[in-house]
């Protein structure tokens, strides 16, 4: 009995130091404090130069609150003074619940912070990206009322629970001093509480939609408040030490007359826009290689405007030049595309014509087989935004790509990808669009993309 208690004894140090060898190693956290190093770096919503849209821009000697980072970037919190004059877009909808002075919003139901698009002049329609989100019972200021064409949305500042991304080629790790001056500002601001702008806006816009009634106007709110202060002189001079009385009148300046536009002033200040859009598009796409480039689809958004008889005549004159000039460019990008066809029927050994043949016997497996490529037209900031795919022989367009996840498909830019989803064409796109349930990479990409440093 004796011995048997001390061989336990002897052998339950040793099994405990066993078990303790054995324990994982907590893994060691990548949060850091940054600084950035350069002026004007655009911080994104997702990881990526090419389809993650920026919504603010940072200065020199920002500091910032790193939370983690990969693949060339860093994610941040929107913590802190680098971010007083970056806004959120918060969804006017029954969510939240606007102050009768239109200074405030309530939260009373957990809602999304969107990224303004500022590629796109912040318009809510390009702004759909969620970057975080208010908890219920947070209290927004309220910057300004913005209306897009489908959506109305509250402009308010970025929250400081909202994450960002930034090219890691601007970030440094700050200096024990920049990292305590960080911890002192966020320290400073009230716990428990969403960061707010505290400045005002002098002007808001808002358009009213039309009724029965009344026609569609677009009001300026905007009234002034002055404040004329007089003097009343005490003629007894035994009062001479009294408080002068004082008299403040108020004088309030009526705001001016709603302006008021007719249909045909709207459509006509519609079809405008419409038409400088598709000029800084045509800049884009003429400089892109002619056998790749979107010239077909161009000329579909063009025709859109020739056929409309209210269109303007020295609009439509540019308009008819570019079309025949894009007819002339689809006419040669087919050219290019049937030597290009002859050449890798001639010339069996190619890498291309072995990823063609790749491809063909692929496609029983999946809906649509092609290289994914970022679009020029669909970029999400005048258009939606799509993904092209392509043939890998000819260049032609097989199809666009819808996405829910512009950072899971950056990822895949430049390789050989099959979809499975459903195809179909898009009447108001005027393109084929297939909407993905699965995507596969079937080859990998020689060398990657040279990365916007920004």
């Amino acid at each position: 009995m004796k011995l048997a208690l001390l061989l336990i004894v002897l052998v339950l140090p040793v099994f405990s130091v066993h078990a303790l060898a054995q324990a994982p190693a907590a893994a060691p956290s990548k949060a850091y404090t940054g600084t950035v190093t350069a002026d004007n770096v655009y911080i994104r919503c997702g990881p990526s130069a090419s389809s993650a849209y920026p919504f603010g821009k940072l200065a020199m000697g920002d500091i910032l609150e790193v939370i983690d980072e990969g693949f060339g970037w860093a994610t941040v919190r929107t913590n802190g003074p680098a971010f007083r004059n970056i806004y959120g877009y918060v969804l006017a909808n029954d969510k939240v619940v606007l102050s009768p002075d239109g200074q405030t919003l309530t939260v009373n139901a957990e809602t999304d912070v969107r990224a303004p698009n500022i590629g796109a002049d912040g318009n809510p329609d390009s702004s759909f990206k969620a970057i975080g989100k208010a908890s219920i019972g947070s209290m927004l200021k309220v910057v300004a009322t913005m209306n897009g064409e489908r959506e109305k949305v509250y402009k308010i500042a970025v929250p400081a629970n909202c994450v960002g991304y930034v090219n890691l080629n601007f970030v440094r790790r700050s200096s024990a001093g920049e990292a305590a001056k960080m911890a002192q500002s966020v320290s400073n601001a009230p716990a428990g509480t969403v960061a707010v702008i505290e400045e005002k806006t002098s002007q808001a816009t808002e358009v009213i939609p039309a009724t029965a009634t009344t026609p569609e106007k677009i009001l300026t709110e905007e009234t002034k408040t002055e404040t004329v202060v007089t003097e009343t002189v005490v003629a007894n001079p035994k009062v001479e030490a009294a408080k002068p009385a004082v008299k403040t009148t108020e004088v309030v300046v009526v705001a001016p007359q709603p302006v008021v536009k007719s249909a045909q002033a709207s459509a006509a200040e519609k079809r405008r826009q419409s038409f400088n859009d598709l000029e800084v598009i045509w800049i884009t796409v003429k400089a892109e290689p002619l056998a790749s480039s979107e010239v077909g689809v161009l000329k579909d958004r063009y025709m859109i405007l020739l056929n409309d008889s209210d269109c303007e005549i020295e609009i439509k004159n540019v308009v008819e030049t570019r079309v025949k000039q894009l007819i002339v460019q689809i006419e040669a990008q087919q050219r290019i595309r049937q030597l290009k066809e002859m050449r890798a029927t001639l010339d069996a050994d190619t890498e291309q014509v072995r990823v063609l043949k790749f491809a063909l016997e692929a496609r029983s497996d999946y809906t649509v087989v092609g290289i994914l490529n970022a679009s020029s037209i669909y970029d999400g900031k005048r258009l939606p935004l799509l993904y092209r795919l392509v043939d890998p022989a000819v260049g032609q367009t097989v199809a666009y790509v819808t996405t829910k996840n512009p950072a899971q498909l950056a990822t895949m830019l430049g390789t050989l990808v099959g979809i499975r989803g459903e195809k179909r064409y898009d009447e108001a796109l005027r393109v084929s669009v297939i909407d993905p349930t699965a995507i596969e990479i079937l080859t990998t990409r020689k060398s990657d993309p040279v990365t916007n440093k920004q």
